[in-house]
């Protein structure tokens, strides 16, 4: 509830394996507070959020991204100075094992996750 409005009411929903789902609605419908009740950012005053059969409801935000549900915001953050698998490679690092001395020295393990992130992209 925000300030005794009830922004999110009755919502289920499940979403198969590998399929893409867009939520739409008129400014206030309460979109961005559903993906920051599913992502952790809000915790639900009711109800539960179920990933994969495991409840996950109130789970810190990065918990939820290292169980495999991730989110973007309405306002892009991008580094513009860098390359743009750098900057999935950097969205997407809750997902990797190579860290920045690999980014910047271009290890083999940072060259071959820039060859999965191109893959994922090509998926999409």
């Amino acid at each position: 509830m925000f300030g005794g409005l009830v922004a999110v009411n009755k919502v289920d929903f499940e979403v198969q394996a590998g399929s893409i789902l867009g939520i739409i609605g008129p400014n206030g419908a309460g979109k961005s507070t559903l993906f920051n009740l599913i992502s952790g950012v809000l915790t639900p005053d009711g109800g539960r959020v179920l990933f994969e059969g495991k409840d996950i409801t109130g789970w810190r935000p990065y918990r939820v991204a290292q169980a495999g549900i991730a989110r973007t915001f309405q306002t892009t953050a991008l580094f513009e100075e860098l390359p743009v698998y750098v900057n999935l490679i950097i969205g997407r690092r809750m997902r990797t094992r190579s860290g920045l001395w690999d980014v910047i020295l271009q290890t083999p393990r940072a060259r071959r996750e820039k060859r999965e992130v191109a893959e994922k992209v090509g998926e999409v």
